[in-house]
């Protein structure tokens, strides 16, 4: 069977994603993405021992070969429940964090007077009644210029109303993000690129339990197992 942890289950590319101090050029604290990368280090050290345990069995003859694979098998089902947790608790920090920036900078604060509300109200009238060309020069400028009050009117009304396509609506939620909420949109492409990261690590580790906890040899160890079980109840039941 031999285990092999992957050179990619690895803490370091989420370590990678953090903000640097500019004189420094030493890390600074973020705990959500200090959440993902520690998930990652127990995994890689849980898969490292899971390994080096199966090197162990497999060569203790003081056991049969199937009830080696079953000791594995069951290692391997423990850890891995162990490890899901951890990284599940991660996940679901960043993604919530990740899911709150993009609401607190998805778009301007509401106008606070209703004549700002009839502006906007115009804008977007306006920019529904342009051609494609007309509407696009117009979204254009207004990025160019940091308008936001044309940005505004875009972003606080669903696209139909606007005329614009998903994809130009979200180009402008971007524009405005990365112009008028620098630093969130920086922690924020940190964040999701750590959580990529993290994923596929997950799944790495996932994959790596899988192979030990259900392989081919522990399946059929199972099997002979429970048969043998059987047969010994049956002959008990008999005597």
């Amino acid at each position: 069977m031999a285990l092999h942890v992957p050179i990619d289950l690895d803490e370091r590319f989420i370590d990678r994603c953090a903000e640097t101090d500019p004189l420094t050029r030493t890390p600074i604290a973020d705990p959500v993405l200090s959440g993902l990368s520690s998930a990652v280090k127990l995994a890689r050290e849980q898969a490292t021992s899971l390994a080096a345990y199966e090197a162990a069995a497999l060569a203790d003859k003081t056991q049969t070969p199937e009830a080696n694979v079953l000791r594995i098998a069951a290692a391997a089902g423990k850890t891995g429940e162990r490890v899901a947790a951890q990284l599940d608790a991660a996940r679901t920090r960043a993604k919530a964090e990740i899911a709150n920036i993009e609401k607190r900078t998805g778009a301007p604060p509401p106008p606070k007077d209703a004549i700002a509300l009839a502006m906007e109200a115009e804008i977007r009238t306006r920019l529904a009644n342009m051609t494609p060309k007309q509407r696009g020069a117009a979204i254009a400028k207004a990025k160019a210029e940091n308008n936001e009050t044309i940005i505004a009117a875009v972003l606080r009304g669903p696209a139909i109303l606007t005329g614009l396509g998903a994809s130009q609506l979200e180009g402008v939620r971007h524009h405005y993000r990365q112009r008028f909420h620098a630093a969130d949109y920086a922690r924020l492409a940190r964040l999701t690129k750590a959580l990529d990261a993290m994923e596929k690590s997950g799944r790495l580790f996932v994959g790596l339990v899988r192979s030990a906890a259900d392989s081919q040899a522990a399946r059929l160890a199972a099997t002979n197992k429970a048969l043998l079980e059987e047969a010994a109840a049956a002959h008990a039941r008999e005597a």
